[in-house]
């Protein structure tokens, strides 16, 4: 049974968890310090975003931890489901990330309706209008050259919070090995109604065998949905967070 990356692949995850947790560290100290005119941009800067930010490494630290890229053999069941809470995690709280930015932007400017009313909180995110209206061209294209990534994740985070939830697969089998794998649970079935208990203990050993653990994530059959190499996905997330936090700096100093 061997990994689904290649060595040189493994090294170069483990480079890239890394960096994710320096870039963590430099981006919230960045928030951290910055001098804020406004109470609630700050309570968003340190207590939204930042605590979010936290959230989403300490989740890839934890999926990293509990399934290594190098993994080779098929993990316990609640290892995986320790796994799949961590991503869960991540996916809800990158969008929270994406809210706060847009919350410190509203606080900070100043920005409301064009009456001077408050803004609906419901209104409030880096892509509705009354928000975007007051944005830089620069930002505003920045935020464009996302829409890929905006509707991919989106679709992961609509179908956690209200459809089918994101979830890692124990294992595959491969087509070669679906007859064996086949003939082994009816065996394993057989020995069971049989009363032979250490006969379908050994078949469904001989049964996981045939099992390959693959790092992929997805949500529902039926709606057709991806399957996600989750290691190098969570950290390209977590980079555009980091470089959304980054731009967002860049607007606020404008």
């Amino acid at each position: 049974m061997a990994s689904l990356f290649s060595d040189a692949q493994i090294a170069e995850l483990h480079d890239g968890r890394a960096t994710a947790n320096r870039t963590f560290a430099d981006l919230c100290e960045r928030y951290l310090v910055r001098r804020y005119k406004n109470a609630q941009a700050e309570e968003h800067a340190t207590h939204g975003f930042s605590r979010r930010l936290g959230t989403l490494i300490r989740a890839v630290n934890l999926v990293f931890d509990l399934l290594p890229p190098e993994l080779d053999a098929i993990p316990e069941r609640d290892t995986v489901v320790d796994a799949t809470i961590a991503i869960q995690s991540f996916v809800l709280n990158t969008f929270g990330c994406l809210d706060n930015l847009a919350w410190i932007f509203v606080y900070e400017k100043g920005v409301t309706k064009a009456d001077g009313a408050a803004i609906d909180p419901q209104s409030v995110s880096l892509g509705s209008k009354a928000v975007r209206a007051k944005f830089s061209k620069e930002f505003s294209d920045y935020i464009d050259s996302r829409d890929g990534w905006f509707k991919a994740i989106k679709d992961f985070r609509d179908a956690l919070a209200h459809r089918i939830p994101l979830y890692i697969p124990p294992f595959i089998v491969t087509p070669d090995a679906v007859d064996e794998y086949n003939r082994l649970a009816r065996a394993s079935g057989d020995a069971m109604r049989a009363g032979k208990f250490e006969e379908y203990d050994r078949l469904q050993e001989e049964q996981k065998k045939l099992g390959r653990f693959r790092p992929w994530m997805t949500h529902s059959r039926t709606e057709n949905a991806p399957s996600i190499v989750f290691h190098p996905q969570l950290l390209a997330d977590f980079n555009t967070v980091d470089e959304f936090g980054r731009k967002m700096l860049e607007e606020l100093a404008r």
